[in-house]
């Protein structure tokens, strides 16, 4: 199945790159007198606007679950953000700032795709550079281009670094170029345009719906009880026979029995399993850190209790401990020689594409989706969001027209404000899709990549 997560990824194309120009005309549709309603013709202009990779349409195209994923995406961004809208967000001076931005990006790309389909193939050949000069000179301009900037600098890729003389100087001439666009654009009829329309109303909604989805993130948080309860109906969560297990394991390695014999009959982690759970010398910092603090915990030939990791659960036996120097700080520079007993979770293969989690975070994560997609739905309905879930996606294996030279890096750097999330769901994530280990390997492995896990 197509991952939800990579379409709800690619609504952020509408804010962050420039689309490829229209190849045919669009028709203007009047917009919805009360709520908002996505018709199915509708649907087919924002995919068809979106430039997604061609397998991805191509899957759309022929997948009715996956279109109806991608529609039920769409209506929850737009329910989150109808009801930031009645509480008050877009009046927030940020997020109006924002808003406003991406509502001119919108006309300004929307403009140059009419353009190059009309023969424009460099972005002076639309905007020129005495256009974007005479603009920046306007009364008035000059403040809105510092709250522009100032934005920019706060939720735009340079994390709140200030940018120099000379990117200063390129973010005028591309917010310039967007905006003698946008007015252009507006001259030109294109908020008639619907395929425009939707460009401005999945932007907004975008901004609108990330802030919501930060207000309302605590609501869906799901307590013990609710999370106990889902374990108990889904027992591929449930953890209780491996926790027996390995517990049986441990006290016969406390009753004197041979731990490497042990780890060869009994240990899942296939990497040390023959050799009797041996993991060599580590130091600190290779290990994940659950693991790495039981193991520097023990003496040379202590045992650990039950260490519980994303992996599933372990029995340590630390063989030996020694220095190899000092620090840059002074301090000595700890290893250990140990070996270990794993015994995971349960047979449930992990999802390849995501961190490993334990199957109670797994429990966590669904019932806080579940939680969250019943709120939205909710407010869709009370909110009067409508979007069509039976629609055609066009495929064709003909390249696209590409974006003329400039257009793309114009747009993206007046609208980097607009970015600052990177997940285009608001108020829907679906982490229970983004659970499960990310290798079947153990974590005693030597590896620094899961030591934050």
């Amino acid at each position: 199945m197509l991952s939800r997560k990579f379409l709800l990824a690619s609504l952020l194309i509408l804010s962050t790159q420039a689309h490829t120009f229209a190849q045919r005309p669009r028709a203007a549709t009047p917009a919805p007198a009360a709520g908002v309603n996505i018709t199915a013709e509708d649907m087919t202009l924002i995919i068809d606007g979106l430039d997604l990779p061609p397998e991805v349409v191509s899957k759309l195209s022929s997948d009715a679950t996956e279109r109806k994923n991608f529609a039920r995406d769409i209506r929850e961004m737009l329910a989150a953000a109808e009801e930031a809208k009645a509480e008050g967000y877009a009046a927030r001076p940020e997020l109006k700032l924002q808003t406003e931005l991406a509502r001119s990006f919108a006309i300004a790309q929307s403009y140059f795709k009419q353009r190059q389909a009309a023969g424009a193939t460099t972005p002076e050949q639309v905007i020129s550079q005495a256009e974007i000069d005479a603009y920046l000179k306007e009364p008035g301009v000059g403040p809105q281009f510092e709250a522009f900037l100032a934005d920019y600098v706060k939720n735009g890729p340079t994390h709140g670094a200030p940018v120099g003389d000379d990117q200063k100087k390129a973010l005028a001439t591309h917010y310039g170029r967007v905006m003698v666009a946008m007015r252009k654009g507006i001259e030109a009829g294109l908020l008639r345009d619907r395929a425009t329309q939707l460009s401005v109303m999945l932007q907004q909604a975008r901004l609108l719906a990330n802030e919501y989805a930060k207000d309302a993130a605590p609501r869906f948080k799901p307590t013990d009880a609710e999370t106990d309860a889902y374990v108990a109906a889904h027992p591929e969560y449930d953890t209780k026979e491996a926790r027996a297990k390995i517990e049986g394991l441990l006290k016969r390695a406390q009753a004197g029995e041979d731990f490497g014999a042990l780890a060869k009959e009994y240990s899942q982690d296939r990497g040390s399993k023959a050799e009797g759970g041996e993991l060599g010398w580590f130091g600190r910092g290779v290990m994940i850190k659950p693991f790495e603090d039981a193991a520097f915990a023990l003496k040379p030939g202590e045992l650990s209790g039950v260490v519980e990791t994303v992996f599933g659960y372990h029995i340590i036996q630390v063989e030996e401990r020694h220095t190899t120097g000092t620090s840059a700080d002074g301090k000595p520079i700890e290893e250990v020689r140990a070996r270990h007993i794993l015994i995971r979770y349960n047979d449930t293969p992990p999802d390849p594409n995501a961190p490993p989690t334990t199957p109670r975070e797994q429990a966590r994560a669904a019932v806080e989706q579940q939680k969250r997609e019943r709120a939205l739905d909710e407010i869709a309905a009370r909110r009067n969001v409508r979007v069509a879930e039976n629609y055609i996606v066009e495929f064709s294996v003909i390249a696209p027209v590409q974006s003329a030279p400039g257009a793309s890096a114009g747009a993206n750097a007046a609208t980097q404000n607009t970015t600052q999330t990177q997940n285009a769901k608001p108020a829907s994530q679906t982490p229970a899709q983004n659970n499960g280990a990310a290798k079947q390997a153990a974590p005693a492995k030597r590896t620094t990549t899961r030591r934050n896990h």
